[in-house]
């Protein structure tokens, strides 16, 4: 059985003003730490999957800002997890990186360590928007990081874009669009703007400081968007995702599949044999733990309804929707008997959804609204 691997690297040069993972500012000897107490974990994470689920199909290294990884560091680690796992000859690894931290040098390293799908946290080409959003690179640095990735000869990478920015209009997003299709990337993310409470972004908007697009003009700008990259040669196989033939992001088909998964690292969460459970989201107390030979990690104590709540929501954001053949195998009852008939019969008649065959998927109209229509749907 194989599985993917997500590493959360927990260290960024400065925090974003909207972002609200989990992560800390950089500092080498931290970092150090950091490695030495990974390599514990991924022994004992090793030794608790036992002889099953050993082979590792993705690698995904997110963050945090992993471009400013010390690669002898990465390089000592992947050289421990080749030790305890398999991994798979079309093995997809991918890395979040920063363009102002990306380097000819560091992109170079990544790629000789076996890194062959870099994803760049591009998110605008707008300066007065990064600067907001408290981002440290500029247009320059996004173009420049693209033209590495190219000279390198990476086949596959990615750029993630935000739109619903604070004081975006349309034409200030047709001009990123453009950008984006004008470096033709083999896969776009293309995230709305989420205000998470906590955040200094937060702040802003309920002190009236950032005014953010409405809704409306928000379902405008992504259904505007959208056409723009299917024109452009780009599938939508997910609510955010678009790629070019063959260039899915297979790790996060991973994830909206329901497939197992485990996640090293502060904050981390895994999925392994119907069980989810997470990290925590401290560098402290992650280290002081794996210094005691302690996992770091606490379980999900959600079940079975949990579960199939789950899976019917990430499937309907997908193109493809929800298998019913594999929703039944991995829950032993049919995808029918888990929504409610009278929303379902409403929602097929208004052309939101579409039941086929061997599937039930959302159309075209009926993505947008993925969120809504899960909440109905579900008994």
């Amino acid at each position: 059985m194989s599985f993917s691997l997500y590493l959360h690297y927990p260290f960024c040069a400065s925090k974003c003003s909207y972002c609200d993972f989990y992560k800390e500012i950089y500092h080498g000897a931290a970092e150090l730490e950091f490695f030495e107490a990974l390599k514990t974990e991924t022994r004992l994470a090793a030794e608790n999957l036992g002889d099953s689920g050993r082979d590792i199909s993705t690698i995904f290294i997110g963050g945090g800002t992993p471009s400013l990884i010390n690669t002898e560091s990465l390089a000592d680690w992947l050289d421990l997890l080749r030790r305890h796992f398999a991994l798979s000859n079309d093995l997809e690894f991918s890395i979040e990186s920063n363009p102002e931290s990306v380097t000819l040098e560091n992109l170079r390293a990544f790629g000789k360590l076996g890194v062959n799908r870099p994803v760049f946290g591009i998110q605008s080409f707008n300066t007065k928007v990064l600067k907001i959003l408290g981002r440290e690179h500029n247009p320059h640095h996004s173009q420049r990081a693209i033209y590495y990735a190219n000279a390198l000869g990476f086949k596959n990478f990615g750029v993630d874009i935000i739109f619903g920015l604070p004081f975006q209009t349309s034409r200030m997003l047709v001009d990123d669009i453009d950008q984006i299709i004008d470096l033709d990337p083999p896969h776009i993310s293309f995230y709305q703007l989420t205000v998470e409470e906590g955040t200094p972004l937060a702040t802003m908007v309920r002190g009236g400081k950032v005014r953010l697009p409405d809704n409306e003009l928000s379902l405008a700008m992504y259904k505007g968007s959208c056409q723009r990259f299917i024109e452009a040669g780009y599938t939508r196989y997910e609510v955010s995702s678009f790629a070019k033939p063959d260039f899915e992001c297979r790790h996060n088909l991973s994830y909206w599949h329901g497939s197992d998964y485990l996640g090293l690292g502060p904050s981390a969460h895994s999925f392994i044999n119907g069980q989810r459970f997470m990290n925590r989201a401290n560098v402290s107390e992650y280290i002081g733990l794996l210094q005691k030979n302690e996992l770091p990690r606490s379980v999900d104590k959600s079940g079975r309804e949990e579960r199939m709540t789950e899976a019917i929501m990430l499937g309907l954001r997908t193109a493809g929707g929800i298998s019913r053949e594999m929703f039944s195998q991995r829950f032993g009852v049919p995808l029918e008997a888990c929504l409610d008939r009278r929303q379902y019969e409403m929602l097929v008649r208004s052309g939101h959804l579409i039941p086929e065959k061997g599937s039930l998927r959302l159309s075209d109209d009926g993505i947008v609204l993925a969120d809504e229509i899960t909440r109905r749907l579900i008994k």
